[in-house]
């Protein structure tokens, strides 16, 4: 028999855990022959809450080692965030006035929540 599993979003939004408010940039546009053309004007821009922390030595095991590089942060959150796939593009997370690029996302929607590695630009 398979229990009841809890609820512990919740624990993604409280700021006594380190939750966090952090902007995300969101470029809109249409690919093109192979190309991405972003549309004109600036990009969508809207915050998001979660728990951001540094990447761990563990967690970054699970990239190819050119892609092990230091400035890269896990963020946890229930917001929907975009990686380059399909018709998106990697949304960019603002940080204390740094840029993250979103490189890799696990989207555990039927828990409630995402997590966005992400790397210093």
């Amino acid at each position: 028999m398979m229990g009841l599993m809890p609820d512990v979003t919740s624990l993604l939004l409280d700021p006594d855990l380190g939750a966090q408010t952090v902007t995300v940039k969101r470029t809109r546009g249409a690919w093109q022959g192979g190309r991405f053309v972003p549309n004109a004007g600036e990009p969508e821009v809207f915050t998001a809450v979660g728990n951001l922390q540094p990447a761990t030595s563990e967690q970054l095991e699970f990239f190819p080692e050119g892609e092990r590089r230091e400035g890269q942060m896990v963020f946890y959150t229930k917001t929907t965030l975009h990686l380059t796939e399909g018709h998106e593009v990697s949304d960019v997370l603002v940080w204390r006035g740094e840029e993250y690029k979103i490189i890799n996302l696990n989207r555990w929607q039927d828990w409630g929540f995402n997590i966005a590695y992400a790397q210093k630009r």
